[in-house]
């Protein structure tokens, strides 16, 4: 039975600005990785297309709903989007997260950052990245991570598309890379917008790599941030075991 005298988010309030202007598969697999106590204050920017001008305003955009955030109490803002986050280049990125942190008072990282940190913590060395939607001249997240990007597979899906795929589409494409690039060490799911949490356990048994998908980095780091080390089953190595 709820404690009447707790808020929602008693333990942490995360506040996630998300890049489609329709958001539906991250809040639902937010909350089935995040353990009780844990809420989400989401914010939806303007991408539907994933397009350079749809980024453009998203960046600002973005900005605006952690002023936002912050002033609501939340315990930490994460920017979403890791072509929003890297779009006025790598070695701005992590500055102005450490600028907007100052500026609001409130602990502050991005999708970008939290994969980052999710690889450097497997000790990711040779990645394979893959994606349902067609690469569409976004940045390199293995460059900005600093390990190697031995390539990436792709789907035919289009982005605003991605929400509906089957959760069998993950598994597939995991499988796919693999083929494609067995010495990769590593598979990276980069977008946390379509069904990909129910494959990681299984590739990481099956194949033996470790899987990393940017919704599962974003849960794992804002939780670490905020002080929270449970150890979370069934949703691969990162959430269960660092």
């Amino acid at each position: 039975m709820a404690a009447m005298d707790e808020i929602y988010g008693n333990r942490a309030r995360i506040g996630y600005t998300s890049p489609p202007l329709v958001t539906e598969v991250f809040a639902y697999d937010f909350y089935r990785l995040a353990p009780a106590g844990v809420t989400l204050a989401l914010t939806s920017l303007a991408i539907l297309d994933r397009n350079k001008d749809e980024v453009d305003r998203s960046y600002e955009a973005s900005l605006e709903a952690a002023r936002a955030m912050a002033s609501s109490g939340v315990d930490l803002v994460v920017l979403g989007g890791v072509t929003i986050n890297l779009s006025r280049g790598y070695a701005n990125a992590d500055r102005m997260l450490a600028d907007l942190s100052a500026e609001l008072g409130v602990k502050v990282t991005s999708s970008a950052a939290a994969q980052s940190k999710a690889l450097a913590a497997l000790d990711a060395k040779k990645l394979v990245i893959a994606r349902p939607y067609p690469q569409m001249g976004e940045f390199q997240l293995g460059e900005y991570a600093g390990r190697t990007a031995l390539g990436a597979v792709a789907g035919n899906t289009p982005f605003r598309e991605v929400g509906g795929l089957k959760r069998s589409v993950a598994l597939e494409l995991g499988r796919q890379a693999m083929r494609a690039y067995p010495d990769a060490d590593t598979i990276l799911f980069p977008s946390p917008h379509w069904p990909v949490v129910d494959a990681i356990e299984p590739l990481e048994r099956e194949l033996g790599v470790k899987v990393v998908s940017a919704l599962q980095a974003i849960v794992w780091q804002a939780l670490r941030l905020t002080g929270i080390h449970d150890r979370i089953d069934g949703f691969g190595r990162l959430l269960r075991e660092l």
